[in-house]
């Protein structure tokens, strides 16, 4: 009788993020037609039809990566649970000296902060002198870029193989996670961190309830419920921190803040929330939505092709400089639309924008299919065998959806592309090794001594 009661739960397992997505696109795009921020000459019709296009695309994509047959380890060169702890345990190492020296950098030259009231002058303290484009990175940015990949490979598979760890292992990781969070939101005031650190949790429970293929208990959709509203709370108070240190509020607001946008103070979210969080909330929900405002105005850009580099700010950057070819980034759809309109590169544009200076708009649409292709294969390797390449590259495309409203999160910043290098060149070097069951993660068995013969 059981057998009828799994199957359903596990064609939804399968179908899961898919659907997740899709609403979250849905729900984005809403906010930034009726939500309480307000966008001067926004041309909704034409952005509207275009995420149709790309919801539509990301469907196909993914229903048939769901549908193709995964494919097998090779027999000769199986994959070991050796190497994966040693993986681990060598990017949690890295990782913690990494932070360790983050910490020791920012105390030595007096930028630690350690008052919780005092969160939003410590982010102003870090882009003080700040020049966009200038080259010039602090030593605690070029420790993070460097050490970013080792740092999602052991948060990702700390979370998702914490249960079975020993105590030294789970101290580790709870602790490289605590210290991570208060030094870059409490210590420099950012809340990039806070948000990577929830989506982990929220893809590692994803993963373990893909991996159980049963209906999802009603405790766990309280949890991450709870989850969410504890993040929204605390990336809200983040945010109040922030504007109050720039002396912000609902009377200047749309003097100081935005440009070519408003915040509708007679929304119904400002009669429910009261005048102060309503308008924290308001600015927080414009994080989800004011990408799609960027990619309308690009929308209606004259394309100029960036030979492949324009998707990536950090790959136009390194181009430049390495090869010595001319820097594209003056001529993406990012750039123009900021020179033309005001809406500046450092606003949001979505993903699509990025991609669309190298691919066209229609071309992005056609990407984001097989981009959908791909996610849909790592998240069945990743449920049916609990292949660990296939972990570590469906979680890293999970941050990139998330952030598909607002920009091109996983190849913009240097620790970002230099992440999805290392996870790409593993999951499609070693990866296919791993697509059997019972070797993701194994402590070595003991040597079993059989008794003397009498």
């Amino acid at each position: 009788m059981a057998r009828p009661a799994r199957r359903p739960a596990a064609l939804f397992a399968t179908y899961a993020p898919l659907k997740f997505f899709l609403i979250y696109l849905a729900v984005t795009l809403a906010l930034a037609v009726w939500g309480p921020t307000k966008y001067y000459m926004f041309p909704i019709g034409k952005t509207v039809l275009f995420m149709t296009a790309v919801m539509v695309a990301i469907t196909f994509g993914y229903l048939y990566g769901a549908a193709t047959q995964l494919p097998m380890p090779y027999k000769n060169r199986p994959g070991s649970s050796i190497f994966v702890r040693q993986l681990f345990d060598l990017s949690l190492a890295i990782s913690l000296l990494s932070l360790i020296a983050s910490i020791a950098s920012a105390a030595s030259s007096g930028q630690l902060n350690t008052d919780f009231s005092a969160i939003g002058d410590a982010y102003m303290a870090g882009y003080e002198g700040y020049e966009r484009n200038t080259g010039n990175y602090s030593i605690v940015f070029i420790i993070y870029s460097f050490s970013l990949p080792f740092n999602f490979i052991a948060l990702i598979l700390g979370f998702y193989y914490f249960s079975v760890f020993g105590n030294v292992r789970r101290f580790l990781v709870a602790a490289f996670a605590i210290v991570s969070l208060l030094f870059y939101v409490l210590g420099s005031g950012k809340q990039k961190q806070l948000g990577d650190i929830l989506i982990y949790l929220l893809t590692v429970a994803a993963l373990k309830y893909g991996v159980r293929r049963k209906p999802i208990q009603l405790k766990w959709v309280v949890s991450i419920v709870g989850l969410g509203i504890v993040g929204l709370l605390a990336f809200v108070a983040v945010l109040g921190q922030r504007y109050s240190a720039l002396g912000v509020d609902v009377a200047n607001v749309n003097q100081r803040v935005l440009d070519r946008v408003f915040i509708d103070t007679s929304h119904p979210i400002f009669a429910i929330f009261g005048q102060d969080y309503g308008l924290n909330l308001s600015m927080f929900l414009s994080y989800l939505s004011q990408g799609y405002y960027g990619l309308g105005l690009a929308l209606d850009m004259p394309w100029h092709w960036t030979y492949f580099q324009g998707f990536s700010y950090s790959i136009s950057v390194l181009a430049n400089r390495v090869l010595g070819v001319e820097w594209e980034w003056p001529n993406t759809l990012v750039h123009q639309v900021g020179v033309t309109t005001g809406w500046g590169e450092s606003k949001w544009h979505t993903v699509f924008t990025h991609f669309a200076t190298d691919f066209t708009f229609p071309g992005t649409v056609v990407l984001f299919g097989f981009f959908a292709y791909v996610y849909a294969r790592a998240w069945r390797a990743a449920i049916r065998f609990e292949n660990p390449f296939a972990i570590l590259l469906f979680a890293q495309l999970t941050m990139g959806a998330f952030f598909m409203p607002a920009n091109n999160q996983l190849l913009h910043s240097p620790g970002g592309l230099f992440t999805m290098i290392v996870i790409t060149t593993l999951y499609l070097s070693i990866g296919r090794r791993y697509n059997r069951t019972g070797i993701s993660w194994a402590e070595p068995a003991r040597r079993r001594v059989a008794p003397r013969a009498i």
